[in-house]
């Protein structure tokens, strides 16, 4: 769109998946739609380059969309320009090149705090939230901008794609409100999950299993986690969609994948993380990374990729926290009865405290047994109540020990129908771990 003097505002767009150059995803292409909304005449310009998992929508809505190219900004003057997610220079270089001078209003929508911000004479509008869309969804609300279905649509699915289906721990509840509204302009829930469907293309599908088979397990300071390693001739589309879904499917705390481009002499790093204590853009920030807490990616050039692998691994162990484990997580106000007490005031106890069962030790402390309730009701119901708790415990216990992980004590959970977990040291008993205590340390995970 130009104005008759030849002198037109654009929009330009930037996003972080790739350190090197733009690469439009979803939640980019959300952000450039809602911004033509928030600065009518303006132009959305896109980049050379479109995330493999936006091309679907790209190639559908390009009507909507109504993007311009970069050759379309030869011989124009840029008077205003709004950047959205991004707000590092070095993101938009491609764009930056065609603008000789900058324009004096540049107007950034970014929701990485983290990023450098250094594109000059920016104004930098922000907040804290799981997707760039919603940044300026929340700015179309205010002015109670319509939509069409269409282009609710293409919002909508920018912010799913961004919080990862609302499960990332960035999420805040701007993004609900934001989804809610796109919802009540008609977006399409059907269409959304259509187009997050990462692995479209056979060549990713055949990648996706090539790089299961290099997967290697450890565990690093209490994380588990998953590194691969592979060697190709080049470059190729949609390597950050396969690392999702290899994420997604071992479920590790975070995963890092390195491909080696031979011919390119290049390699990228992508991770992924599911935990709070592993920030993967903190870890690949010293080799030139960049992006979220839970998704970074870094390009190096000049580098093997077997030395960057090693360098990573070396990095991973001094960069990540200890992870919590039962020495942490337990409590050391422990519920428990000596052997020798009678069942009688083993009920009352059960009974007063609204507990099913209690850990049992001897008068070392030594942990010897588990009384449940349906322990006690089958000595009530053999006249038994003036036994010991010894005659009718459990001897077989389910304990662990301090250095316990995470994971560890979470399967015990998951595998057993029990009220806590017994932490014993040289077979005493130290300490408890509590369902409650599990399930807040999950969910600041």
């Amino acid at each position: 769109m130009c104005h008759e003097d030849h002198r037109w505002p654009h929009l330009v767009q930037a996003i972080v998946n790739s350190v090197y150059r733009t690469n439009m995803d979803l939640d980019c292409l959300g952000s450039l739609l809602l911004a033509r909304f928030l600065y009518p005449g303006f132009r959305p310009v896109r980049s050379r380059l479109i995330h493999p998992v936006a091309r679907t929508l790209f190639n559908l809505y390009a009507d909507r969309l109504d993007m311009a190219s970069l050759e379309d900004l030869a011989g124009e003057t840029v008077d205003a320009m709004v950047v959205v997610d991004t707000r590092s220079a070095a993101r938009i270089k491609e764009f930056l090149a065609c603008v000789n001078p900058l324009p004096a209003s540049i107007d950034v929508w970014d929701h990485h705090p983290a990023d450098s911000s250094d594109i000059p004479g920016a104004v930098v509008r922000e907040a804290e939230v799981g997707a760039n869309t919603t940044l300026l969804a929340r700015e179309a609300m205010r002015r109670g901008v319509r939509l069409a279905p269409q282009d609710a649509t293409i919002a909508l699915t920018g912010i799913f794609a961004d919080t990862g289906n609302f499960t990332h721990e960035n999420v805040r509840q701007a993004d609900f409100d934001a989804s809610a509204w796109l919802v009540g302009q008609g977006a399409s829930l059907v269409l959304v999950k259509s187009f997050l469907q990462t692995l479209k293309e056979e060549s990713q599908i055949t990648m996706f299993h090539e790089l299961l088979n290099r997967l290697t397990w450890q565990t690093v300071r209490g994380h588990l986690l998953v590194t691969g390693y592979m060697e190709m001739d080049r470059q190729v589309g949609g390597l950050a969609a396969v690392v999702e879904k290899v994420h997604e499917v071992e479920n590790p705390d975070a995963t890092f994948a390195v491909f080696s481009f031979l011919r390119q002499n290049e390699t990228l790093v992508i991770a992924r993380s599911q935990e709070r204590g592993i920030d993967v853009a903190r870890i690949l920030a010293p080799f030139g990374g960049g992006g979220h807490h839970q998704a970074s990616s870094a390009l190096i050039k000049g580098v093997t990729g077997r030395a960057t692998f090693h360098a990573l691994q070396a990095s991973l162990k001094t960069m990540l926290a200890e992870a919590a484990t039962a020495q942490t997580l337990m409590s050391r106000e422990i519920a428990a009865l000596d052997v020798n007490v009678s069942l009688a005031d083993a009920s009352f106890f059960l009974e007063t405290h609204d507990r099913t069962g209690v850990s049992v030790v001897d008068a070392d402390f030594h942990l010897c047994g588990y009384l449940s309730l349906r322990d006690v009701a089958k000595a009530r119901r053999g006249g038994q109540m003036g036994a010991p708790v010894g005659s009718h415990m459990a001897r077989q216990v389910l304990s662990g020990a301090p250095t316990m992980s995470l994971r560890e004590i979470e399967a015990l959970f998951f595998t057993h129908t029990i009220f806590d977990v017994p932490i014993v040291e040289e077979g005493r008993l130290v300490g408890v771990v509590t369902r409650d205590a599990y399930l807040k340390a999950r969910a600041e995970r």
